[in-house]
């Protein structure tokens, strides 16, 4: 709805700093999967929820962390770590949940590091 000819925000403000959260924590797994040896079955990662506290590790495979990356919109999650207010469960293993976000799709996309595009901040 407007008021006096401003649109107002698609998304609370706490829901885009949850979102903010979620998109840091990816950044950092980025960075453990740049440093991952070759010959590993698996990595650690670090839980991708949007609560800033979180030091849940989740292990993942080359091919599991790849097919979460190969969507911008989908996170993974420690069981338990899922928001329903901004996010949906897509998938369920015995490890971690793949979550997709249903508010800030554009601000995630923005952030993704394996965009290629140069951060606006």
């Amino acid at each position: 709805m407007a008021f006096g000819g401003r649109r107002e925000p698609a998304v609370s403000l706490s829901d885009e700093r949850l979102a903010k959260n979620e998109i840091l924590f990816r950044e950092i797994n980025e960075r453990l999967d740049e440093m991952s040896v070759p010959w590993s079955k698996t990595t650690d990662y670090l839980c991708e929820c949007s609560e800033m506290a979180c030091t849940k590790i989740v292990e993942l495979t080359n091919e599991e962390y790849e097919r979460v990356r190969s969507r911008p919109t989908v996170f993974v999650v420690a069981h338990g770590h899922e928001r329903p207010e901004i996010e949906k469960v897509v998938e369920r293993t015995e490890g971690f949940l793949l979550v997709e976000k249903v508010v800030a799709v554009d601000e995630i996309a923005e952030h993704d590091p394996r965009s290629g595009e140069p951060d606006a901040d």
